[in-house]
């Protein structure tokens, strides 16, 4: 039996059909797990059938305001009474929370105080929806990519810790997590915060704890130094903890 060489035509189709198929696939996860960033600097999250989104953000860790915005993430007219959360739980079950809407300056935005929402926020895959004009509108299932605090998370260690740091203006905050998010409290007075400088000089701060916080450990300080560095420069979060160092990967501030 003789084989016979497929045309060259034929096999350049058929790998520019692959390579088509492969990059589809990556745009499309990208699309469904990347998350842009709003106003208020919360997580926004597109509402399917009408031309309004919403905006996510939680305060420490306690708080979840949620404001409505047109599709040039401005601040839309919203005569809604509430919108709600829909989380699957670990178990599957789904639960629902209710937000009600409340004046906010100029805006009406959706505002609740409950750590046990945060929680959940952080924790389960989420549908955000709201009713108008008696039609339901919902968002495509999503997780919420950072910690109660609204701040990047990263792994210390092998994952016994999970640092959330947080910018805001000139201050750096970080926020030691257990491995479900929580705030805890570790026994260290300063996290230490390294730097690879654009030269390659390596440069370390320590930021000492913030004592004023009961609930949980936050390290805490107010320097724009320190946060030009953390929006520029490659970072690496060292906690030492009763004698041992719990040390992330090099990472980079995305927010």
């Amino acid at each position: 039996m003789t084989f016979r060489k497929a045309p060259m035509a034929l096999i350049r189709g058929i790998w520019i059909l692959v390579v088509s198929i492969v990059l589809s696939g990556f745009a499309q996860a990208d699309h469904h797990n990347s998350h842009h960033h709003g106003p208020h600097r919360g997580i926004v999250v597109d509402l399917e059938g009408v031309d309004t989104c919403i905006e996510l953000v939680l305060t420490d860790g306690q708080e979840v305001t949620a404001y409505v915005l047109d599709q040039d993430l401005k601040p839309a007219e919203s005569s809604l009474e509430y919108l709600t959360l829909t989380f699957t739980e670990p178990d599957g079950e789904k639960e629902d929370y209710k937000i009600e809407a409340t004046k906010k300056g100029q805006e009406n935005v959706f505002q609740r105080t409950s750590g046990h929402v945060v929680h959940h926020i952080i924790r389960d895959p989420i549908v955000v929806s709201i009713t108008k004009d008696g039609k339901k509108y919902s968002s495509a299932q999503f997780s919420f990519p950072h910690g109660p605090h609204g701040g990047e998370v990263i792994s210390l260690g092998k994952g016994a810790f999970i640092a959330e740091l947080c910018v805001q203006g000139d201050v750096v905050a970080i926020h030691v997590l257990d491995k479900q998010k929580r705030a805890v409290k570790v026994d260290s007075k300063e996290i230490t915060l390294t730097f690879t400088e654009p030269d390659g000089e390596v440069e370390d701060y320590g930021i000492a704890v913030d004592d004023n916080v009961s609930k949980g450990s936050t390290f805490k300080e107010v320097d724009d130094h320190i946060v030009k560095h953390v929006k520029r420069d490659p970072i690496v979060i060292k906690l030492l903890q009763k004698g041992v160092s719990y040390e992330s990967e090099s990472f980079r501030y995305s927010k």
